[in-house]
């Protein structure tokens, strides 16, 4: 269990780092070359992302307690890899935009995969 801890530290770190990058549209420009067409919706992004990031956190904390939630980190791992996707297949976003987020999000999620308990 104790393996765990490690790759959901290092995807908490990496998610509270987007939430405080989205929380200004010229970080959002300066890092994803991407122009903020909505501060409000960027906003609630990364409100969220920063509450997803304290959660992750905690789990990280007390891998012996809620080491049971990894599938789960993994499965949300790859709804917002999903999200990026159809963004970049919809040409929302260039390679640019998704592309290092959506290796980011692969990698995180096959570490904590294997770091998972199996049961």
């Amino acid at each position: 269990m104790e393996k765990l801890r490690t790759p959901i530290t290092v995807n908490a770190v990496y998610i509270l780092l987007l939430g405080l990058i989205t929380l200004s549209p010229g970080m959002v420009s300066s890092v994803f070359g991407y122009a903020v067409g909505d501060a409000g919706v960027l906003r609630v992004l990364s409100g969220t992302l920063l509450g997803l990031g304290v959660l992750l956190w905690g789990i990280a904390s007390n891998v012996s307690k809620y080491g049971g939630l990894a599938m789960h980190v993994v499965i949300a791992t790859a709804i917002g890899t999903l999200w990026l996707l159809w963004g970049w297949a919809g040409h929302l976003f260039t390679l640019r935009n998704a592309g290092v987020p959506i290796i980011i999000n692969v990698v995180l999620a096959a570490w904590v995969w294997s770091a998972r308990p199996k049961s």
